[in-house]
């Protein structure tokens, strides 16, 4: 055997050693670098809330699967989703957060889905005094950011049903004052949601001829269940008998022309089919509040419906804008097996939130914080940062929790399709690019901009702080728009990571984010100018000193010329400079090697001859004699 193969039998142990240290060292690591985030959400049997429910869950996970990866320096941060069935019962709720916060540690919740069970997370993290981001993309009961009784965890992605239920109330106005004198029954079902889309209808509708009843006071005890939202007797309730005498004889005695269904999805059509079979739906007229697809499919023809918000690819304002819907939908049909009116934009924009959010927090950070001091630093970049979302004339920020540009309420009236009947609203935005990466002392940075519906705004730039995280304000300036687009362009000498940001303006970033590089081609210049002293000097005996100040002359002149090629032309159009193509190293080569030409001797000798007249110009000053 030779003496390799006996080195490499001898050694054989070490190395597979060394090979599982390594390995279990690395899934020791990587598993230190996983952050979870809990997700609450209402499905399985049981739940009223099932297609709502299982939609968020799916939303939430297409949008982590768009999102990149998070960083501690070099280190990528694994991102899991810990996703819980409530059932839509609040205790079950409470329960499930108090798992989450201790079981699983996780650093937020995305959730819940319903008001009441939203509201009983909260009043669980605050008995236990727990600091954890509750953001929630559909609890849309108004006391929950009410003046006063808004709970310090909780951050709403969604109008309330006081902003939806007024912009109903102003369609429903416009849609029957021409119709002559119109009577309404709501009916809302018997839950916190069902409570508070009524109170919110009732508070601004237009005429007080208003009917009012929960739904436990349609049905006979014997058709539901405890809760008046699951049916109990299929066959009974699907007969038309499950209608209570109270019930019939109130609206066999009223003049109702309109029925007005506030609540889930399932409970509303539900009722609709009994009044049918009961020979009571007719001349009837029905708003239901809802934008799935099943009750598109199944509710009567000509109903209107107020919608939770929804990307109409329809109605993008820009081609390129309509093809990121589009792909945002089709990846939603083709991960939940759903119909993409089932997606739910709030949901996706919560997760695009608490991605940016947790960015924002571990920038700069050289370890991964403890998860209770993560959770009170997501908290406060929650309350003070701006977020994008899938709406470019609309950014997200919070004021005590609640949205401060809330989404479009999307109308429609439900036909053998579906129309929109809402008014199209121009919203006036800004789209807004950058190379992600410019290199130091180049080229300045180009700022591509594109107006809808604007004539100028305002642009800013800011430094961030890599270590906290802060953004400073360096410069701003007014963009004056031609055909819709301007180019600015800012010389950043100092090296670091930019923002651009649009001050008075909504704004869609394709990227806003640059950061400022060390670059090779100066390096490049230098060498080149090297190379050229070097030739110059070698022509002419110098002394070793006169040699090596002539040489750094000619570097010196060399990366002058090659910044003033870079960065000069962008400074005044008018001035000379040289410049050598569009390729970086090609410029940087011979603008170098032209430095080093002329540094040694011609910079070397204007010098020399400027120094020297001082000097004369100082001696005859001097008196002779002091």
């Amino acid at each position: 055997m030779s003496h390799s193969k006996k080195l490499f039998t001898r050694f054989l142990p070490s190395w597979v050693l060394c090979l599982v240290f390594t390995l279990i060292a690395t899934y020791a690591h990587s598993n230190g670098f996983t952050l979870k985030i809990g997700v609450i959400s209402p499905k399985g049997e049981g739940s009223s809330s099932i297609l709502s429910g299982e939609s968020h869950e799916e939303s939430i996970k297409l949008a982590f699967s768009h999102l990149p990866p998070l960083q501690i320096g070099d280190l990528q941060i694994k991102l899991e989703l810990i996703p819980w069935d409530d059932k839509g019962n609040s205790e079950k709720a409470a329960e499930v957060a108090l798992h989450l916060a201790y079981e699983e540690q996780v650093v937020a919740i995305l959730g819940p889905v319903n008001s009441g069970s939203t509201k009983a997370v909260l009043a669980k993290l605050r008995e236990q005094q727990i600091d954890l981001p509750v953001i929630s993309s559909l609890s849309t009961a108004p006391e929950l950011t009410a003046s006063g009784s808004r709970d310090k965890n909780f951050f709403r992605l969604i109008f309330d049903d006081a902003d939806r239920m007024g912009q109903y109330a102003t369609f429903i106005k416009q849609e029957k004052s021409k119709e002559g004198e119109q009577f309404f029954l709501f009916l809302y079902e018997d839950s916190p949601y069902g409570e508070g889309l009524n109170q919110s209808l009732k508070d601004r509708f237009y005429t007080p001829n208003i009917v009012v009843s929960s739904w436990s006071n349609v049905f006979q005890p014997n058709c539901s269940d405890s809760n008046n939202q699951s049916l109990v007797d299929q066959d009974r309730f699907s007969s038309g008998a499950c209608l209570s005498e109270e019930f019939k004889k109130r609206l066999d005695q009223s003049n109702i022309n309109n029925i007005v269904l506030l609540g889930d999805t399932s409970g509303a059509l539900s009722i609709v089919n009994e009044l049918k079979l009961a020979g009571l739906a007719t001349n009837l007229d029905y708003f239901f509040v809802g934008s799935n697809k099943r009750l598109f499919d199944e509710a009567p023809a000509g109903s209107l419906t107020i919608g939770d918000p929804m990307l109409d690819v329809a109605r993008a304002p820009t081609t390129e804008l309509g093809n990121h819907w589009r792909k945002i939908l089709d990846g939603f049909e083709e991960r939940a097996k759903k119909d993409r009116a089932d997606f739910i934009m709030t949901a996706y924009e919560a997760a695009m939130v608490l991605h940016s959010a947790l960015h924002i927090v571990l920038n700069g950070q050289s370890s991964l914080p403890a998860v209770t001091e993560l959770r009170s630093k997501l908290l406060n970049v929650l309350e003070t940062a701006t977020f994008d979302s899938l709406e470019p004339w609309r950014n997200i920020s919070f004021s005590q929790g609640e949205l401060d540009q809330i989404p479009t309420a999307p109308i429609y009236r439900i036909t053998r399709g579906v129309t929109r009947e809402d008014t199209l609203k121009h919203h006036p935005w800004i789209h807004l690019s950058v190379n992600s990466s410019s290199p130091w002392l180049e080229t300045p940075v180009e700022v591509r901009l594109s107006a809808y519906g604007l004539e100028s705004g305002k642009l800013g730039v800011f430094w961030i702080d890599e270590i906290t995280s802060k953004a400073y304000l360096i410069e701003d300036r007014i963009v004056q728009f031609s055909a819709g687009q301007a180019v600015e362009r800012f010389n950043l000498f100092k090296r670091g990571r930019y923002q651009f940001r649009m001050l008075d303006t909504p704004f869609y970033p394709i990227l806003t984010e640059t950061h400022i590089e060390s670059s090779m081609t100066y390096l490049i210049s230098a060498i080149a100018a090297l190379v050229g002293a070097i030739l110059v000097i070698s022509r002419q005996a110098f002394t070793l000193t006169d040699s090596m100040i002539r040489v750094l002359f000619g570097i010196f002149t060399g990366l002058l010329l090659t910044f003033l090629s870079f960065y000069g032309q962008q400074l005044s159009s008018w001035i000379p400079l040289p410049s050598f193509g569009n390729e970086p190293i090609i410029n940087a080569m011979v603008t170098g090697l032209i430095g080093g030409y002329l540094g040694p001797h011609f910079l070397v000798n204007l010098v020399h001859a400027w120094v020297r007249r001082f000097l004369i110009t100082g001696k005859s000053k001097i008196p002779a004699k002091l």
